[in-house]
C-alpha cells in the first residue's frame, strides 16, 4: 500500500493502483448498487481530458511535455485500457465528482509514469492542477454523458432499423394472410397479417426518427463553463478550443450558447430519455400482441407460431412459452422506469447545479444498451423465425362476424346488426345467413367480403339490384 494525503487526512491506496486518494475514499463511502460506472462514460470523460490538455497547451496554459503525456494517458483510457482502475459504484456523490476524479487520478498517475515519475507522487502531473485544468465536474460530467450517449446511439439505431426491416419482410411474406382485426380485445373487421406487420415496421421507423431528432439536443456541450458555467479559471478561448478537439474524435458537437444554462438545466437528457421510452412503449406493445396472438396452442388464439427457444416449464412436459416477447416486456418496463428516474433527476436541480447526473448517466446509458440488445434479440430469436398459422387465422376469421361492416353500404347498419345477432343465435355464419335469405347471391357476398380488407368503391350493380328487389 502507498500513503496519500488530502486536506481531510491520510489515505491508504494499493501500491499498484493508478487511482488515488479521492477514488479510494469514494470506494469506501459508496457501496450501494454493485453496478460500476458505465465504461462508455469513463471513455467519454477521457475524451474531454485529452481535448482539454491539448487546448490548454495551445493556449499556453499547460507546458507541451506535460500536455502530451496527459493526452497519451487519456488515449489509453479511451482505448479501453486500465479498466480495472475504475472501481466506483454508479450511484455515488452528487454531480459525479467521484467518477470524475477517478479519471483525473488514473490519467495523472499514468502520465506521471510516462514522464518518468512514480504513481502517487504527483510531482510531474497533478490530477487537479493539470488534468483538471479549466474544468469542473459540473460541466465535465454532463458533457461526458452527452458524448457517451452520442457514441452509443449508432448501435441502437442500427439494431432498431434491422428490426424494422424484419417486420417489413414479414409484411411482404404474409401480405395475403387474412386475419380478424380486433379492437377492445373483441372481433372487429378483416385485415391481413401483412398490414399488421407493416404497422409495426412503421411504428419502429417513427421511433427511430424521434430518437435521432432528440439526440440533437445532446450535441451542445458546456465544457469550459467550470463550476457554475461562468468559466472561472478558464482561458477566454478555452471553450472553443476544447470543443474543436472533441469534434476531432469524430463527434458532431458544438459549444453551448449559454454555459450557465447548460450547467443548471438537464432537460436535454429528459427529451432524449423520453424518446427511448417511446421506443420501449412500441416494443412492449408489439411483444404483448405476439403473446396474445400466439396463445394456446390448443385453447387460445394460436394464429402466430413463435420460435421455441427453451423448454417452458420445470413441471409441465412439452410446454413452450413466449420467452422472447416476455423478456422484451421486462426490458421495456426497465426503460420506462429509467425514464421516470431521469425525470426526477432533471427536476431536482437547484440554483446553479443539478447534483443527480450520476443517476441520469446510469439510467440513459443502461436504457440505450438494453434497447439495442433487446432489438437484436427480438429480431434474431423471434421475428425472423415467426410464422403465421394461415389455416388457424382463416378458421378464426370465418367464425367471426368481423366482415359484417362491409355489408353496411348495401344492407344498412341496422339490418346488418340484426343479421349478426340472428347468425350468432343460430350458430351459423353471416355469409350463409345472407345467402340463405336470398338477400345476396354467393358471388355477390364473396365480392363484398373481399372488399373488406381496405378502402373500396361501392359496387353500384349490387346496390342497384338491392334497390330494385
Amino acid at each position: 500500500m502507498r500513503e496519500e494525503e488530502d486536506f481531510i487526512g491520510t489515505v491508504m491506496v494499493p501500491e499498484d493502483a493508478y487511482y488515488g486518494s479521492f477514488t479510494a475514499r469514494a470506494a469506501e463511502n459508496f457501496r450501494l448498487s454493485g453496478l460500476k460506472v458505465d465504461a462508455e462514460l469513463i471513455k467519454s470523460v477521457a475524451i474531454i481530458k485529452k481535448s482539454a490538455a491539448l487546448a490548454n497547451m495551445e493556449l499556453g496554459m499547460l507546458e507541451e511535455k506535460k500536455a502530451r503525456a496527459i493526452a497519451d494517458a487519456a488515449r489509453e483510457v479511451i482505448q479501453g485500457r486500465h479498466g480495472r482502475e475504475f472501481i466506483l459504484d454508479a450511484f455515488q456523490a452528487g454531480a459525479g465528482t467521484p467518477l470524475h476524479m477517478n479519471v483525473n487520478e488514473v490519467i495523472a498517475n499514468r502520465a506521471e509514469e510516462l514522464l518518468g515519475g512514480k504513481k502517487g507522487e504527483y510531482r510531474l502531473v497533478h490530477p487537479n492542477n493539470d488534468v483538471n485544468m479549466s474544468q469542473s465536474s459540473n460541466n465535465v460530467v454532463p458533457s461526458a454523458i452527452k458524448i457517451a450517449a452520442i457514441r452509443l446511439n449508432p448501435r441502437l439505431l442500427e439494431e432498431a432499423e434491422a428490426l424494422k426491416q424484419a417486420f417489413d419482410a414479414k409484411s411482404e411474406e404474409y401480405h395475403d394472410a387474412v386475419k380478424t382485426g380486433r379492437t377492445h380485445l373483441q372481433d372487429a373487421v378483416p385485415m391481413t397479417y401483412g398490414q399488421s406487420f407493416s404497422a409495426y415496421a412503421k411504428a419502429v421507423e417513427k421511433d427511430l426518427a424521434a430518437i435521432s431528432s432528440s439526440l440533437e439536443n445532446l450535441q451542445k456541450l458546456g465544457v469550459g463553463g467550470t463550476a457554475t458555467g461562468t468559466g472561472i479559471t478558464a482561458h477566454p478561448e478555452f471553450r472553443e478550443r476544447i470543443t474543436e478537439h472533441i469534434k476531432n474524435e469524430g463527434l458532431n458537437v458544438s459549444a453551448s450558447e449559454n454555459p450557465v444554462e447548460s450547467t443548471q438545466n438537464m432537460n436535454s437528457f429528459l427529451s432524449f430519455s423520453c424518446s427511448l421510452k417511446r421506443y420501449a412503449v412500441t416494443l412492449n406493445r408489439i411483444a404483448d400482441d405476439l403473446r396474445l396472438l400466439s396463445s394456446g396452442p390448443k385453447a387460445g388464439i394460436a394464429e402466430l407460431v413463435l420460435p421455441g427457444v427453451e423448454p417452458g416449464s420445470s413441471i409441465m412436459p412439452g410446454k413452450l412459452n413466449p420467452s422472447i416477447p416476455e423478456a422484451v416486456n421486462m426490458v421495456c418496463y426497465q426503460v420506462m422506469a429509467n425514464e421516470h428516474a431521469v425525470l426526477l433527476a432533471c427536476q431536482s436541480g437547484q440554483l446553479e447545479l443539478n447534483f443527480a447526473t450520476p443517476l441520469i448517466a446510469h439510467s440513459i446509458l443502461q436504457s440505450q444498451r438494453m434497447l439495442a440488445r433487446c432489438s437484436a434479440m427480438f429480431r434474431e430469436l423471434c421475428i425472423e423465425g415467426l410464422k403465421v398459422n394461415r389455416e388457424k387465422a382463416k378458421e378464426n376469421f370465418e367464425k367471426t362476424f368481423g366482415y359484417a361492416t362491409a355489408f353496411n353500404p348495401y344492407l344498412g347498419y341496422t339490418k346488418v346488426s340484426k343479421l349478426v345477432a340472428e347468425a350468432y343465435q343460430k350458430g351459423t355464419t353471416l355469409k350463409s345467413l345472407i345467402v340463405g335469405k336470398g338477400l345476396l347471391s354467393e358471388e355477390e357476398t364473396e365480392k363484398i367480403i373481399a372488399s373488406a380488407m381496405g378502402p373500396s368503391r361501392i359496387d353500384e350493380k349490387i346496390r342497384k339490384g338491392l334497390e330494385q328487389a
